[in-house]
């Protein structure tokens, strides 16, 4: 998927704290004849997961860099929240933790 734009929310919901990212993605549909063009998409991680993914606290200048690379790949845990992305090398920071 593509990363057509990214959202930082920092906020209080409750009385809790969050901090989320959201990717504004697109990706052709397959190949099917009922469908043309591209299928959008949000994927909103936790700022927490996101440094996590990349071992260190991304600045926004830093998160606004990923418009324009790719996600390939995300999992969510139990609870049905994203828990990891994998980003293709296209996403480019000082610090990557590999997908080993």
């Amino acid at each position: 998927m593509k990363i057509v734009g990214v959202e930082e929310r920092i906020g209080v919901f409750e009385k809790t704290p969050y901090h989320n990212v959201k990717f504004h993605c697109a990706e052709e549909f397959k190949n099917d004849d009922k469908n043309k063009g591209l299928k959008v998409s949000v994927v909103k991680i936790g700022y927490k997961a996101l440094t996590k993914i990349f071992g260190k606290e991304l600045t926004t200048s830093e998160i606004k860099s990923f418009v324009g690379g790719y996600i390939e790949a995300v999992h969510y845990n139990g609870y049905g929240n994203v828990s990891l992305i994998e980003f293709d090398d296209s996403i480019v920071t000082s610090k990557k933790i590999s997908k080993n």
